[in-house]
């Protein structure tokens, strides 16, 4: 996990779920710094928690399926992401968001 930053460095090869505590700047990319080399169909779990709303913006490795992305964090509540490798796409789509 990491404390608060705008770029999060995610490599998906070490983490299935990857937490963001104490938030408090915007996000401005999930994308920027992700790596790893996913299979079709493994999850990813990002938990963002925010010391307010804040935005966020997940880049181009992200897509919505019937869930769209969330774009702010709700006050100080952990906002959990659950996406799936979609090898069709290339891109981590989202299944689920509390």
């Amino acid at each position: 996990s990491v404390v608060s930053h705008a770029t999060p460095t995610i490599n998906t090869d070490l983490y299935d779920v990857f937490r963001i505590t104490a938030q408090t700047e915007a996000i401005t990319s999930m994308t920027t710094n992700l790596s790893g080399t996913p299979a079709h169909g493994d999850m990813l779990i990002i938990e963002a928690t925010g010391t307010a709303g804040r935005a966020i913006t997940w880049g181009a490795s992200f897509e919505a399926s019937t869930v769209a992305l969330p774009t702010t964090t709700t006050g100080t509540a952990m906002l959990t992401n659950t996406f799936l490798w979609n090898a069709d796409t290339s891109k981590w789509r989202l299944v689920q968001s509390v």
